[in-house]
């Protein structure tokens, strides 16, 4: 190891105190509003101490402290003090060209700090402190990086973190910028530096991950993890430092070190659920569901289950075990209780529930980004970092937090420490997407104090898939509630009925289907798999004259799709029903309070065909059990990328074919445990091999920034990361970076990570149909851009509505909707696009065709 590191370190250079003077303050930001100054000293100690807090949450708080007084160490050289004064105009007229200089990495102000604690390595430094030292100074690279972390040794088989490392002093700026550093920042620096306590909770730490998953792969995925923790909490610190001087009202708006008065929220939440009847033998049993959770606690495990049936409460039930475990003085800390969804349908119905319960001040919803990656100082204000005591979010923005490139996610991921995270339907985590799920939330509950609740009537076997790459420790004492078996048989107000046929079921025979269903049952929800198949059958069925019928559809802003539900939820009124149709796509399926008389699943997995069973009957108001059909549609063609859904089709034809054979080993229901439990014991077979989210190999290309030799996956790049060393001992004459402790490919990992496969692009739409003013609030945002009177808060709070009136569209619509000139940018360099009005129906959302021009059939 030393071999290579004794190039590296640089004679330590004589500190003239006397040449420091305090009309010689270092500049680290110039705001734009007055001109002030927040002097370098100023923001070195306030990233210190708050990513000390933040570090400190899992017992690294010198790691914290020291990595935010080394962060910024390269802006006292000359170079960028000339820099800063130039483009601000201290010096005089404001020099455009430093932008430019500042813009192509010319003045490199983060490696500094990372090559004075390089140095520190010397010929006996144990291995875990270099681990330790290899960690703090990735974090301090890459905390300006677009693409994240640095890669230790990439896929090409070199190392870019090595060569930061070693870059040239008079380009990193080091010695320079020692010389002149405040003398009291050098001392704390080098007191903290040389604190033994440093690589001491360093040690801890990583023993503790040692003694959880063995030193084996998965043990540097947890080495993977933990450098995103700290790389998280100097960027939150240092973008938070930055926001706050730039707008100091957004500093009142915080409650960083602030505990939450969780006893207020209990008292509030009690007085609700004192207030609910058990009126029906379903609110009986909701309310010994939510007992159950209540009386759970104190559980010492901090993975846990709840299990529960479609319709069984599992929002406040959950919620009631988060805030009684986060006032407990027995269990861990408690800074924030998060909610992970997989829809943001059910997003915003399930934190306005909380929101009502509790207050609007405690609850965030953060779902959609309208913007680009982009790491503007405007954007770090937009974006938000989930500081505050309740967060509602998607389960694309937590997997994001955790593996996706750039800095504005990453921000997130040690909010997740000393945290209670509620993953509401759970069955929906993206297959591609399991070992990487498991490891983190291994991570966060063995390592960073927090607890992990997942939530879904259909299971998925987490625990069961192959333990190399990551499974989770979960059995029956992790769950939350008792005799669930007892618990799913109680709640069994269905029955799921096959009507598969070998000639399959057009689009008309649905429908003929349908109208004869609605006629016994009154209310009918039919689920299709594909956007294009609802909308087709909406078409069909709305010829009926005088049958009310609703279409549901991701193409509608989240404001729509709400206004639609609750034109729904008036015809569904139990006291008043009336007759109704919906046809949606699978948003209707996961958590949407809505109780039909009958539902038609288009044929897909059973996981998805038992929640489109959650959405019949699901109050119990109807008497005995109530149909959900099976048809497996002709004219439904599923696209390459809803292959997932095309194999779960197949599977639950097996499952069929088996219950059909011995409906006693089902508990003679599909709903039962057994028969999901079979089907994701067959599905995770098919799909053993994607869980480790595979990387096929392919060039470096202008939008791949990295060359794939051959075939990989995350978890290996995230782990041991062979290819790439076997890719340094082939290719490379340079040997030393297989002597990295550590070898990821961080940067590499993240490019090539996508929640999504194809990316969506929020699009503002102008939906303005029931007292809704979408046209005013793009009007609204697109002003903002252009007043530099508009203050920065105000923006924050236009963003936030905004999120209401966006739809997310693949990359294919957004051409045909460029191509006719339908969509357009708000404001130049904003990344945030707006749709011309005549391309958004009442009906349908968005629609490729003007409604001009559009025809609709009579």
């Amino acid at each position: 190891m030393y071999g290579i590191l004794k190039n590296t370190i640089m004679p330590t250079p004589s500190y003239n105190s006397n040449h420091w003077s305090s009309s010689e303050r270092s500049i680290a930001h110039v705001r734009k509003a007055d001109s002030a100054i927040q002097t370098l000293e100023d923001h070195l100690h306030e990233t210190a101490k708050l990513c000390n807090f933040f570090a400190g949450a899992i017992g690294l708080p010198l790691a914290g402290r020291l990595l935010g007084l080394l962060h910024d160490l390269g802006k006292y050289s000359s170079a960028f003090q000339k820099y800063i004064r130039d483009i601000t105009g201290i010096n005089g007229e404001k020099a455009l060209e430093a932008a430019e200089i500042h813009d192509k990495g010319k003045i490199d102000h983060a490696t500094a700090g990372a090559q004075f604690l390089w140095q520190r390595i010397h010929p006996d430094t144990k291995h875990t402190a270099k681990i330790q030292y290899q960690i703090l100074c990735a974090a301090l690279i890459s905390h300006h990086s677009r693409s994240g972390i640095i890669d230790f040794i990439n896929l090409q088989g070199k190392s870019p973190f090595l060569s930061r490392i070693q870059k040239d002093d008079s380009h990193s700026h080091l010695t320079e910028s020692l010389s002149k550093s405040n003398p009291g920042i050098l001392e704390e620096i080098n007191r903290y530096a040389s604190e033994p306590e440093l690589i001491s909770e360093a040690s801890q730490f990583i023993k503790s991950i040692l003694s959880y998953v063995g030193k084996d792969n998965l043990f540097q995925v947890q080495l993977a993890l933990y450098t995103r923790f700290l790389y998280s909490c100097l960027l939150d610190a240092d973008r938070i430092s930055t926001i706050d001087f730039e707008d100091p009202d957004k500093a009142k708006m915080r409650s960083l070190t602030t505990p939450p008065d969780w006893s207020a929220h209990i008292v509030k939440l009690e007085d609700r659920i004192s207030q609910f009847k058990p009126d029906s033998d379903t609110n009986i049993i909701r309310a010994r569901i939510s007992e159950d959770c209540r009386r759970a606690a104190e559980h010492p495990d901090h993975l846990l289950t709840l299990p529960v049936p479609t319709g069984g409460g599992k929002t406040l039930a959950s919620l009631r075990f988060a805030l009684h475990r986060a006032a407990s003085p027995t269990t861990h800390p408690v800074h924030r209780i998060i909610y992970i969804l997989p829809y943001t349908t059910i997003l915003e119905q399930n934190a306005g529930e909380v929101r009502e319960i509790l207050d609007k001040e405690s609850v965030l919803e953060h779902h959609s980004n309208l913007s680009e990656e982009r790491d503007t100082k405007q954007n770090r204000v937009l974006s938000e970092n989930w500081d505050s005591p309740i967060v509602f979010t998607t389960m694309v923005q937590f997997l994001n937090a955790l593996f996706d490139s750039g800095t504005k996610s990453a921000r997130r991921m040690h909010q997740m420490s000393n945290a209670i995270l509620i993953f509401d339907e759970i069955q929906c985590l993206p297959i591609k997407t399991v070992h990487l799920f498991n490891n983190a939330i291994n991570f966060l509950t063995t390592q960073a104090n927090t607890t992990a609740v997942l939530c879904t009537a259909t299971m998925p076997l987490l625990e069961k898939v192959n333990p190399l790459h990551g499974n989770l420790n979960l059995s029956d004492e992790n769950c939350l509630v008792g005799e669930k078996t007892t618990l799913a048989r109680e709640l069994r107000r269905t029955e799921i009925i096959s009507k598969w046929r070998p000639e399959k079921w057009s689009y008309q025979q649905i429908t003929d289907f349908a109208l004869e269903q609605q006629e016994e049952h009154q209310s009918v929800l039919i689920v299709c798999n594909t956007k294009d198949s609802a909308k087709q059958l909406f078409t069909l069925i709305k010829r009926k004259p005088g049958l009310p019928i609703v279409h549901l559809s991701t193409n509608m802003c989240p404001a729509h799709r709400k206004h639609k539900i609750s034109l729904i939820r008036e015809k569904l009124n139990p006291l008043s029903p009336q007759p109704v149709i919906c046809v949606s796509t699978q948003l209707i399926e996961a958590g949407v309070d809505l109780d039909f008389g009958c539902v038609i699943r288009s044929l897909a997995g059973l996981d998805s065909i038992i929640q489109a069973a959650g959405r019949c009957n699901r109050h119990g108001h109807h008497k005995g059990k109530k149909p959900v059909f099976i048809l497996n549609l002709a004219e439904e063609n599923l696209p390459t990328a809803l292959a997932d859904i095309e194999l779960g089709q197949e599977v639950t034809m097996r499952v069929l074919r088996e219950y059909q054979d011995d409906p006693g080993k089902f508990d003679r229901s599909l709903l039962s445990e057994e028969a999901m439990n079979l089907y994701y014991g067959y599905f995770f077979y098919k799909r053993a091999k994607q869980m480790t989210y595979e990387v096929k190999a392919r060039p470096k290309t202008d939008h791949q920034k990295t060359e794939i030799s051959q075939n990989t996956h995350l978890i290996d790049i995230l782990g041991k990361n062979a290819l790439s060393i076997s890719e340094c001992n082939e290719r490379s004459s340079d040997k030393a970076p297989l002597a990295l402790p550590l070898s990821q490919a961080h940067s590499t990992a993240a490019e090539a990570f996508r929640v999504i496969d194809a990316p969506t692009q929020g699009i503002l739409v102008p939906y303005d149909g029931d007292g809704h003013e979408g046209s005013k609030l793009i009007a609204d945002l697109t002003e903002s851009y252009s007043n530099e009177n508009i203050p920065l808060a105000e923006q924050i709070k236009l963003h936030k509505r905004a999120q209401h009136y966006s739809v997310n569209a693949f990359p294919h619509i957004i051409k045909k909707l460029s191509e006719v000139n339908a969509i357009s940018e708000i404001h130049p360099d904003t990344g945030i696009y707006e749709l011309s009005p005549g391309y958004y129906d009442d009906n349908e959302g968005i629609i490729l065709e003007a409604l001009s021009e559009k025809y609709y059939v009579d």
